[in-house]
Formats: structure tokens, C-alpha cells, sequence
């Protein structure tokens, strides 16, 4: 029997690179078997049923009735993996509260779990965590969906949305369960580094050639514009509730609508108003010194976390209603054009059949 004690646990953090990971390692899923690493689960949709299941996030009205074998046949997955050591990646997993994570842990059986965090500057977190929001649903505009964070923050919050965007109240939940020393902190390179940083830092964590492995060579998860992000959001306030299913909405809206026909247009950046910056500096301070101090694994640089001027501008307003209708007007188009290619008769005209190739075709019959 091998050795199989060591089971990655990458638990997020949300819009860390995360859908750019999980690509990587679904489309080198050969490769890493080859390396000894095996994914467990073998697919995201299987990987989202199980934080599904751990994470208590099914909802009547939107999901299916849950399956409580997942976690079971997680663990026979895991018996089963005949690699040297697995991986289990799903973002969403991060804000498990205490119980979840011990029910989850149990689940892993005799592994010895570590626990990898990927975690980004909170100034380039805020603008894709609202859109996080919005590809879920959400109708909050964006100035609201701020305030919320800061206020959760403040008062010392550590629930959705903003556990998703602190790593030392998340690490510090998972390190009760799991030691410090196999805690590994993968941080975001900043904007301008070369394409495959992460996924190199990401590797050596999991002990595996990133030189081999297959990354996608197209944004897999792709960031909207400010006017589409608030299309996106007026849209969610006009659908009938039987549209917010979760798998509905999936794949007819998130998947679909806004990221193949909102993500292709081109907008204005979201950035964070110039009025928060000493708030976000003032935060990841304190982030920093969390997680510098608590024992973790560090891979890549916690001055990675420093937010960059960029970020920032004493313009964020909402978008204007011409910006909205044009990107209203192209959405419509795109979708309009597609229905109609997909529906169009074929127009191409049959090709004639010569008379050698019917006397070839009488011979193959006769021959038969």
C-alpha cells in the first residue's frame, strides 16, 4: 500500500486566482498522477456538491435535495487515491465555522491535512468580491455592498460576505483544528508579474513541476466592467425567483450572460473610492501582522498584500444610464445574434455525388 498521509486542503480565499488554480490542476490531472498527486474529488462540480454539503449552504428553494453520502464518498475517494499525497480545491470552504471544519477533518480519516490559503491585497478583493456577489444574485449596488464590508469589519464581523476577505479570521478558525506548521500562505503576485507566478507558488506547496503542468492561456474567470457590473445587477432584480435556482442561474446567468456576453465588452475598471484607502491600509496592516506572526507556511511575499495606488481614485461613480444602455444594447445584440446562429437553417447546399463515386458506391454494396 502506498504512503497516503498528506491531503491538501486549498480552501480559497475568493477571487484569489483560485478558478485559474483549479483549471491548472483539472486539465493536468494526468500529469499530477504522475507526480504522485491525485484530485479529490475528480471535478469541481463534485468539489462544489461536497463545500455544499459541509458548509450547511443548501437552500431550500434554489438547491436540490443534498446527497449526505458526499462526505462519505469523499473519504472512499480518498481511500481509493493510490497517489502519495491528494488535493481538494474549493474556495467557498474557507468560511467553514468550527463545527464544519471538525465534520469536514473527520471526513479525511487518517490524512494528515494541510490547510493552503491563497490570499490578494484587499484593495483589488473589494471590486471582485461585489462581483462575486452580483454572479450569485446579488442586486446590491456597489457603494452599499462597501459600507456593509467596513461595517461588518469594524464591529468585528467574521461572516459573509466579509470572512471571505479576512485571512487571519479564516486561518485562525482552521488553525484551531489543524497546527500552524501545516498552514501554507500562497499570496497573489501584484498586477504585472509574470502569468504563472501564482501557479509556481501554488506547485511548490503541493511538491509538484509547475513546468509541467497546464494552465489555461485565457482569464477563466473573467472581471466585468463597472456599466456591466451594474447591467448584471438590474438584471438580477427582474428575474422571477424560479431563475435564482443555483443551478439555474449557473448556467444561464453567471456562466452565459456574464461572462460570455457581459465579460467580452470592454468598460471602465471598478476601483475603490480614494475615501477608503486609509481604511484598506489600516486593514491589511493588521492582516499582515496576523498572519506573520501566527506560524504559518508563507510562499511568495506578505508585501505582496500591500494595496497599490492604482486601486484607488476620487471618481468612483456609479456608471452613467448611457453607459448602462450601451452595454444593455450590445448584451441584447450578442444574445439576439447568437439565438439566431444557433437556430438558422443550414445554408450550405448539398454536394452532388459524381458518377464515379456512384459506381464506387454500387461496388462496396455489392462486395457487402
Amino acid at each position: 500500500m502506498p504512503d497516503r498521509s498528506r491531503l491538501y486542503l486549498h480552501i480559497g480565499l475568493q477571487k484569489t486566482g483560485t478558478s485559474y488554480l483549479q483549471a491548472a490542476l483539472l486539465r493536468s490531472r494526468e500529469i499530477l498522477a504522475e507526480q504522485g498527486l491525485d484530485l479529490v474529488p475528480p471535478t469541481k462540480g463534485e468539489c462544489f456538491r461536497l463545500m455544499l454539503l459541509v458548509r450547511e449552504r443548501e437552500v431550500a428553494h434554489r438547491d436540490p435535495v443534498s446527497d449526505q453520502r458526499t462526505l462519505d464518498r469523499f473519504t472512499a475517494q480518498l481511500e481509493r487515491a493510490p497517489g502519495s499525497r491528494a488535493v481538494f480545491s474549493q474556495e467557498s470552504v474557507a468560511a467553514a465555522g468550527p463545527a464544519q471544519i471538525e465534520r469536514f477533518l473527520a471526513a479525511c480519516g487518517d490524512r494528515e491535512v494541510h490547510v493552503v490559503l491563497t490570499v490578494r491585497d484587499l484593495a483589488r478583493q473589494l471590486p471582485s468580491a461585489w462581483q462575486q456577489a452580483l454572479k450569485a444574485g446579488s442586486t446590491a449596488p456597489y457603494g452599499s455592498f462597501l459600507r456593509r464590508l467596513q461595517s461588518m469589519e469594524r464591529a468585528g464581523k467574521d461572516k459573509h460576505p466579509w470572512i471571505h476577505l479576512d485571512p487571519a479570521a479564516v486561518l485562525g478558525r482552521w488553525s484551531d483544528a489543524v497546527p500552524a506548521a501545516r498552514v501554507h500562505v500562497v499570496t497573489v503576485p501584484p498586477a504585472g508579474s509574470p502569468a504563472t507566478l501564482l501557479l509556481e507558488r501554488f506547485s511548490r506547496v503541493l511538491e509538484v513541476d509547475p513546468a509541467r503542468l497546464l494552465p489555461e492561456d485565457r482569464p477563466v474567470n473573467t472581471s466585468l466592467g463597472f456599466a456591466q457590473a451594474e447591467l448584471l445587477r438590474r438584471v438580477n432584480a427582474e428575474l422571477p425567483e424560479a431563475m435564482h435556482r443555483r443551478t439555474v442561474y449557473g448556467n444561464v446567468v453567471k456562466r452565459s450572460f456574464a461572462a460570455r456576453v457581459l465579460g467580452a465588452q470592454q468598460s471602465r475598471n471598478i476601483v475603490v473610492p480614494l475615501s477608503m484607502r486609509d481604511w484598506c491600509d489600516e486593514v491589511t496592516a493588521r492582516q499582515v501582522e496576523a498572519l506573520s506572526t501566527a506560524g504559518y507556511r508563507l510562499e511568495g511575499m506578505l508585501a505582496d498584500l500591500q494595496c497599490r495606488d492604482s486601486a484607488f481614485s476620487d471618481d468612483v461613480g456609479d456608471p452613467t444610464e448611457e453607459e448602462v444602455a450601451a452595454a444593455s444594447v450590445a448584451a441584447l445584440a450578442k444574445v439576439l445574434a447568437a439565438r439566431g446562429a444557433a437556430t438558422a437553417p443550414s445554408t450550405a447546399r448539398p454536394v452532388r455525388e459524381g458518377p464515379v463515386g456512384v459506381l464506387r458506391r454500387i461496388r462496396q454494396r455489392l462486395r457487402s
